[in-house]
């Protein structure tokens, strides 16, 4: 009689913030672009909005938690969205391009044949929410997003900083 535990790997599983999902939330962003190539820096905004549309726009419900200092992510995220690229790529499901300006991403033929494949709720939130975000951003210079980024960074997650403060304060 076989152990239910031997069936379990003791690799370690977790799928959420790997170089695949934000590999797939790359190409996403990247298929919605029609073969228009940006950079990591504007990839990594995108992600960020698409994940969290009511920091735009407070009639999108994010699809991930409001969490404190969430802003943070854009911060820290270069790196796994750098893996996520780059794991992509290995599969020839996008393509890179260098220019004196810096390297640029772009969807390729196996882009949407590939998303094709993806049906679940959850995919089809993130498609619906990359749409907006590139519908919003996408003709706002690199100057133009960054500053809108700049001025709101401090906002995004800091409305449970301000609430603890006043809930603590009216305690007492």
């Amino acid at each position: 009689m076989m152990n239910s535990e031997e069936f379990y790997s003791t690799r370690d599983l977790n799928v959420y913030n790997t170089p695949l999902e934000v590999g797939l939330r790359v190409l996403t962003i990247l298929n919605e672009l029609k073969h228009e190539a940006i950079d990591i820096n504007r990839l990594i905004i995108y992600d960020y909005f698409v994940l969290h549309g009511n920091d735009f726009d407070v009639r999108i419900e994010s699809l991930h938690p409001p969490t404190p200092h969430r802003s943070g992510e854009i911060i820290i995220k270069r790196k796994v969205i750098q893996d996520g690229i780059n794991l992509m790529y290995s599969r020839e499901l996008l393509d890179t391009r260098y220019t004196e300006e810096g390297i640029y991403y772009k969807a390729n033929e196996l882009t949407p044949a590939f998303l094709n494949y993806f049906d679940s709720l959850y995919y089809t939130e993130i498609s619906k929410n990359t749409k907006l975000v590139i519908r919003k951003f996408n003709s706002y210079s690199d100057g133009d997003l960054d500053s809108y980024v700049n001025d709101r960074l401090t906002k995004w997650g800091s409305e449970f900083t301000k609430e603890s403060l006043i809930r603590g304060w009216s305690s007492e």
